[in-house]
């Protein structure tokens, strides 16, 4: 059985979503992160059936759940969780600064 890990970046990304979400709605704040896991399990599974982002940074990968994008690496093992990110977001401003770190 393959796994996923997520980075301390896409944590920060998921507490953020979670936390604004449940200012509203605690449910529907779960109910997202259990979408995304639940999605991440299946991608784990299957790393080559995400959209490629080779644009944002090479061998990137990524796949929607609602309105945000989740993006990944794959492993031969699995996948490695980098981001959660609403798709309105500027995409290209974000990854140019983590490559600047």
């Amino acid at each position: 059985m393959n796994s996923y890990t997520f980075s301390d970046e896409a944590v920060r990304d998921l507490n953020e979503i979670c936390e604004y979400i449940a200012g509203n709605s605690s449910r529907a704040a779960s109910e997202l992160f259990d979408a995304i896991r639940q999605k991440c399990k299946l991608v784990a599974e299957f790393p080559n059936m995400g959209k490629r982002y080779e644009r944002l940074s090479p061998n990137l990968r990524g796949f929607i759940v609602r309105d945000y994008l989740i993006f990944y690496y794959a492993r031969s093992d699995g996948i490695d969780i980098a981001r959660v990110l609403r798709g309105d977001r500027d995409l290209e401003l974000l990854f140019s600064e983590l490559g600047e770190d």
